[in-house]
């Protein structure tokens, strides 16, 4: 069995922390995994990585973000699922910081544009549950999905004048596999974190100031490790 992994460059750099978890990573036994660099982070490269690469030569297709730390049994754990679709549970990296678990609410349209609506909820008790729409950041694709899908897999839906995304792509694809009948099965034994960086203003000096003050009395650790 042979695994795509496609790793997506965030931000303009790659954080440390990415790069410290690189070589942590468990290879479960009769798999071949290989890593595949996207140059951008767009829907046209997530889209000729699953339409051009691993449709044809892979079994599984995992994503993974430079702005994630994930597990060193992240691999292992997600390939051993069989469901077509699955993601790890993961959170936004900005506010409402909300758990990347979405229901589908129905179609809405702009201007003749049609796109879907999809809302957050919190997830069941159930460590493995079923949901509409998650991101990309933690996700795995059986590829076999892929050969009964009209392209483009991946597509952003803009208005006429460009200037408002109605949809992200990562939610057009999950908008497909809506249509097509799968949902997308969520194991919160895998936990991913995103990797926050907080620009200090006037605005927020005062709430970052009680956070940093309630680091440094034990309650925790900053982002760089200091106390």
């Amino acid at each position: 069995m042979k695994a795509l992994i496609g790793v997506s460059k965030s931000r303009e750099w790659v954080e440390s922390e990415w790069e410290d978890q690189l070589g942590s990573h468990k290879i479960p036994a009769g798999w071949q995994v290989k890593f595949g660099k996207l140059k951008q982070f767009t829907a046209a490269e997530r889209h000729n990585m699953a339409a051009n690469e691993a449709m044809w030569n892979y079994d599984r297709l995992l994503f993974m973000d430079t702005d994630q730390v994930y597990p060193p049994e992240y691999i292992e754990m997600m390939l051993a699922h069989n469901e077509p679709v699955v993601s790890a549970l993961n959170v936004s990296r900005y506010a409402p910081f909300e758990i990347c678990v979405y229901k589908f609410e129905g179609e809405h349209a702009a201007n003749e544009i049609v796109y879907p609506k999809f809302t957050a909820f919190m997830p069941p008790a159930e460590k493995i549950f079923e949901a509409d729409c998650v991101g990309t950041g933690a996700l795995m694709l059986d590829t076999s999905v892929l050969r009964n899908m009209e392209h483009p897999f991946f597509k952003d839906i803009y208005d006429y004048e460009g200037c408002l995304r109605h949809c992200p792509d990562d939610f057009y694809f999950m908008w497909k596999l809506h249509k097509a009948g799968i949902k997308v099965t969520v194991d919160q034994n895998i936990i991913v974190k995103h990797i926050a960086k907080v620009l200090v203003s006037p605005y927020n000096a005062r709430d970052l100031r009680k956070a940093w003050e309630k680091v440094n009395a034990g309650f925790g650790y900053w982002k760089d490790g200091k106390r």
